[in-house]
Parts: structure tokens; C-alpha cells; sequence
């Protein structure tokens, strides 16, 4: 029994460290919003089928209000998309969505359809249907904070 307390403390531990420095490293200065807007996915795939069959659901809804470019990753990873809202967008394209945080969703769900075919969705955690264990208490703590803003 006492091997499992060690084992969990020594656990929240290691968690802690692990958070100071990821905390310390995205208050960096190149961890910043870019100053002119852009936001960017790496996706992994051939850039010619993005291209050739125009952009899919998640960004073709926004098309009209995005500038989008897409370039080569280094080292052969793939290809990078850059998007950005345009000045003087017409704000009711997003909803009552905020429009950066609009443009990163479509971007994800972009890359996941190149990449996988589908946009992947995580099933909802099924409140007090699981008993409560350390590393779930630990994802779900991250799901929270994280809100929508995905997790470092």
C-alpha cells in the first residue's frame, strides 16, 4: 500500500515540475499571438490534394473572409497552411463565434480531415460514471483549463 502512495506522490510531482516548466516556456517571447493575425497547422500529407479539391467544410465556410497560404514544412514534413481574417471582414460569417478562435478550429479540423479523413471528436468524459483515478483527475483538470484553447 505504501508503494502506491510513494508511486502517486512521486506522480503529482513529477506533474508539477512538468507544468512550472511548460507554464514557463509558453510565456516566452516567440509563444506570443502573431502581430499580423496569422495563425498556422503543419498538416501531415501532399499539398497538391489540398489544393486541388479547394478547401474542405471547415475552412470553405470561411473562405470568403480568410487570407490562406500554403506553403512546404521543413524537412519534409508535410506542408503548412497560414490563415489569417482579413481586414474588414464581415464579422456575422463567424457567428456569434469569436473569429480567432473560429479560424484555429477551422484550421484543426482541416488538418484532420487531410490527415484522417474525418474530424476526430472526443467522446465527452462520462461524469460520475467512473470512479475518480489520479491520471483521470489530471486529464480531466487539463480538459478544463484548457477551454477550447487546446492543451500545451
Amino acid at each position: 500500500m505504501w508503494a502506491a502512495v510513494a508511486v502517486g506522490a512521486a506522480g503529482i510531482a513529477v506533474g508539477v515540475v512538468a507544468r512550472s516548466l511548460v507554464k514557463g516556456r509558453s510565456e516566452s517571447d516567440g509563444d506570443g499571438r502573431h502581430p499580423e493575425g496569422w495563425k498556422a497547422v503543419t498538416v501531415l500529407g501532399d499539398p497538391a490534394a489540398f489544393e486541388q479539391g479547394g478547401y474542405d467544410e471547415p475552412l470553405q465556410r470561411l473562405v470568403e473572409v480568410l487570407e490562406v497560404r500554403v506553403q512546404l514544412a521543413p524537412g519534409d514534413k508535410g506542408f503548412e497552411v497560414h490563415a489569417r481574417v482579413k481586414d474588414g471582414a464581415d464579422p456575422a460569417v463567424f457567428g456569434d463565434d469569436d473569429p480567432e478562435q473560429a479560424l484555429r478550429a477551422a484550421l484543426r479540423d482541416a488538418k484532420q480531415i487531410v490527415e484522417t479523413g474525418e474530424v476526430l471528436r472526443p467522446v465527452p468524459r462520462p461524469h460520475g460514471e467512473r470512479p475518480t483515478t489520479l491520471f483521470g483527475a489530471v486529464v480531466d483538470k487539463a480538459e478544463d483549463e484548457a477551454k477550447g484553447e487546446g492543451v500545451l
